[in-house]
């Protein structure tokens, strides 16, 4: 059942328009913080507090917090309308295009909204511009959006000509073409106006006749259950059916169903932190939410939900159009009112018979309101009953956000792929799933960097001769994330790219290698070689980058024989006199030059004259099919022969069978890199991996680095 339902919830959630009505509601999240924090301090019912906040702060503390009050919940319907429009608007193929620019649609939903609302001022009131109307601009926001699109698509059909093909700037001639659609969507909305109020009448009217003729245990329940429908789907529910039953003269017969089921009792032992029985989902979420976003929101909203104020968690998780949240929001009122009518009607709980403040916060509001501990049980139970409805639909929720962060990580994996084939992407200025999701990644990486703690790690691969023993390593960048597993380093790279990163990661990769080939010194292997790679973007950029390799190496007594720096060629090297420069200061300090991925990419065997290397990595994209692909062998065989011929030494990278390495072998070729003599190891599994296969220093090429460097 809870596997039909998650699969259901999963379907609604990636609903376009549901997607866009939720990222509009979270723009909204720093006015709903502090309109929620300052509405709650200020109506904190101690009185010493409001006391002392008097004395101190003097008389007009109270309209500093209210002015600010009504310039953020009080407002929040009209910026809901502008942040949702927006949200809608950047997912249509019209602005996606860049034919329309989605400030037309914002404020053409703006105009419709003030046009709908019949009101001369030009910004409505409180009562119009608060929460009690955020229905109506989340309804107008999606019909507008919807309409105006659909008006463009269909302006060949309804445009006058003259008007509308102007031919001169092209802003100009955009301009003019939203005209027709503009104009229809607000007339539109000036119409349904009128037809509205006659629904709306009605509609009360059908809705009291039914259910609320006479005031009984079932239509208690009904306005229980009522009023959550409608504010799942972001209407005021209690003012609507304030008005349907006043409107309608409703007339509350004295027994004992009425008498329990008053006002003070729905504040005090049903509504828990609000509507919908916010705080036991805020306990929820701290309890068995997912770590990191929903945690650290059901933490902030918990203050103000002890008052009762949860506008932050409707439309900041959001709760609002939450297909997950649709069943416990409904239900847990409703079952906390049958159970709170059992507990009250049968005498164990007295009634709630004493007002309290709305912002009351629980167990103190069951207290005063029932004047007895009795009252403060009863809350306590439902408290309890409302976290374990809302448990089981917090785990489908954070089951279902983990599949699309996934989603949203293998889109980007794959993504980065074109990137390296020649593409250029930008993923942090992205507003989609996948783009928030490469602003956490980068947010991490640089948060690491920043305080000397990366959560990714170097590993080394070996690099062997034909017997098997080891001449060096490859330093690797790995990075296991508790989330999304392994990170593809092509990730990291572009992420830090983009994020300007690339010096401070390629200075850790440097500073890490240089501490781990110390420890393998310290324990006894002191000429191992170790390579590590080297961003074309950092040689480039990095005016520090040769005092940094100097300072690492004096730092921890590193030989600079041992160390070799990998030029990647899957992005071209810049040649001019600054880099070349760098590579000659560098290879003046006795580090060797290597070209990686050599084969692949932006090669050039100019690099071999121009980059003063002295060692070549064969690109094992080159080698995976050599056993089989006559064309590469010769390839293979004529480079092995260059490199030979230029006093080059040479890596074939990617080995993976014994069949590889004996035809390389043939072809004259000394080291190899791949999964067939080892994988990336961690520090200490490299160093088994030395005692178990041997090393040995590549002693000709040392001295012939020192000579060359000479």
């Amino acid at each position: 059942m809870m596997e039909k339902l998650d699969a259901l919830a999963s379907r609604l959630a990636n609903q376009q328009t549901l997607q866009g009505l939720r990222r509009g509601l979270l723009y909204l999240m720093p006015l709903i913080l502090i309109g929620s924090f300052i509405l709650a301090l200020t109506n904190l019912p101690i009185p010493i507090y409001q006391s002392f906040l008097e004395h101190t702060l003097g008389d007009g503390w109270r309209d500093i917090s209210l002015s600010i009050y009504h310039g953020t919940l009080q407002i929040l319907s009209m910026t809901a309308l502008i942040t949702v429009s927006y949200a809608l608007a950047g997912k249509e193929n019209l602005v996606i295009s860049g034919e329309v620019n989605p400030i037309v649609i914002v404020i053409t939903t703006f105009a419709s909204y003030i046009t709908f609302s019949n009101d001369s001022k030009l910004i409505p009131n409180a009562a119009e511009a608060g929460t009690a109307c955020i229905s109506g601009a989340l309804i107008i926001s999606v019909l507008a959006c919807k309409m105006f699109c659909f008006f463009y698509n269909c302006r060949d059909r309804i445009r006058p000509s003259n008007l509308i093909d102007y031919q001169g700037s092209s802003r100009i001639r955009s301009s003019f073409r939203a005209v027709i659609p503009s104009l229809l969507t607000i007339l539109f909305f000036s119409v349904a106006r009128h037809w509205f109020d006659v629904i709306q009448i009605m509609l009360q009217r059908i809705i009291h006749e039914a259910w609320f003729s006479e005031y009984n245990y079932f239509s208690a329940l009904m306005i229980i259950l009522l009023t959550h429908v409608l504010w799942f789907l972001g209407i005021h529910g209690g003012n609507f059916m304030n008005n349907t039953m006043s409107g309608a003269g409703t007339e509350v017969s004295e027994n004992a169903i009425s008498a329990i089921f008053t006002k003070e009792f729905f504040d005090i032992y049903v509504y828990l932190g609000g509507a919908g029985v916010t705080l036991g989902l805020l306990v929820a979420l701290l309890l068995a939410g997912e770590r990191g976003g929903e945690r650290r929101l059901a933490r902030i909203s918990i203050l103000p939900g002890i008052f009762n104020i949860n506008e932050i968690i409707i439309f900041g998780l959001p709760i609002l159009f939450n297909p997950y949240y649709l069943i416990p929001f409904l239900m847990s009122p409703v079952i906390l009112g049958i159970t709170s009518w059992i507990a009250v009607y049968i005498g164990w709980i007295p009634p709630a018979t004493h007002a309290v403040e709305w912002t009351t916060p629980i167990f103190l509001s069951g207290y005063l309101g029932s004047g007895s501990m009795a009252g403060v049980v009863l809350q306590a139970a439902n408290l309890i009953l409302a976290v374990l409805i809302y448990m089981p639909f917090v785990r489908l929720q954070a089951r279902q956000h983990h599949r699309s962060r996934m989603t949203a990580f293998r889109n980007l994996a794959s993504e980065v792929q074109y990137i390296q084939a020649g593409q250029q992407r930008s993923f942090l200025n992205r507003h989609d799933e996948t783009g928030y999701l490469a602003r956490a990644l980068a947010a991490e990486i640089r948060d690491g960097l920043l305080h000397h703690a990366p959560s990714f790690h170097l590993e080394y691969q070996p690099k062997v001769n034909y017997k098997g023993e080891v001449m060096g390593a490859e330093a690797l960048l790995r990075w296991m994330h508790p989330v999304y597993g392994t990170v593809s380093p092509l990730v990291i790279l572009s992420l830090c790219d983009e994020a300007h990163l690339t010096h401070q990661l390629g200075q850790w990769i440097i500073h890490q290698a240089c501490c781990d080939w110390k420890y393998w010194h310290d324990q006894g292997y002191e000429q191992v070689s170790l390579s590590m790679n080297l961003s074309p973007q950092q040689l480039k950029e990095d005016d520090s980058l040769v005092e940094v390799v100097e300072s690492c190496i004096r730092r921890f007594e590193v030989d600079p024989h041992c160390i070799e720096l990998e030029l990647t060629e899957n992005a071209t090297i810049d040649l001019s006199e600054a880099t070349l420069n760098k590579l000659k200061q560098i290879k003046e300090m006795g580090l060797s030059i290597s070209i990686d991925d050599f084969g692949a990419g932006h090669s050039s065997l100019l690099y071999l004259c121009d980059l003063y290397a002295n060692v070549v990595k064969l690109d094992a994209s080159l080698i995976r099919t050599i056993t089989s692909d006559r064309y590469r062998r010769q390839i293979v065989k004529s480079l092995i022969s260059l490199c030979s011929q230029l006093k080059v030494k040479l890596i074939v990278e990617g080995v993976e069978t014994q069949e590889q390495m004996e035809l390389l072998h043939e072809f004259g070729c000394e080291y190899y890199q791949g999964y067939y003599f080892s994988r990336s190891l961690d520090s200490d599994s490299f160093m088994e991996y030395l005692q178990q296969h041997g090393w040995v220093r590549d002693r000709e090429d040392t001295q012939a680095g020192r000579l060359t460097s000479s």
